[in-house]
């Protein structure tokens, strides 16, 4: 999805400098896809890693620690509480 939108943006002239920085409150997963030494144990998660470690690698994405406390995207994903 980003290397499309990314495509896209390049195609309508607006120029993309660096990598698309992903965020994500899940230790597991930036371990898997940022250590090319981590194994992965299920085969539909290996291929998806693979693709997400191949864009890593091409510096197309980069894979970075947001806690939960300070991910704003949580608010789209998770249960909130009721105000009081």
């Amino acid at each position: 999805m980003i290397q499309g939108l990314r495509y896209k943006l390049q195609m309508m002239g607006i120029p993309i400098d660096g990598p698309a920085r992903v965020l994500c409150d899940n230790m597991s997963v930036v371990h898997n896809t940022t250590v090319l030494e981590s194994v992965l144990k299920k085969k539909s998660n290996a291929i998806a890693y693979h693709f997400v470690r191949e864009n890593v690698a091409m510096g197309v994405i980069k894979i970075a620690y947001e806690p939960s406390e300070t991910n704003l995207a949580n608010a789209l994903t998770k249960v909130q509480s009721a105000p009081i």
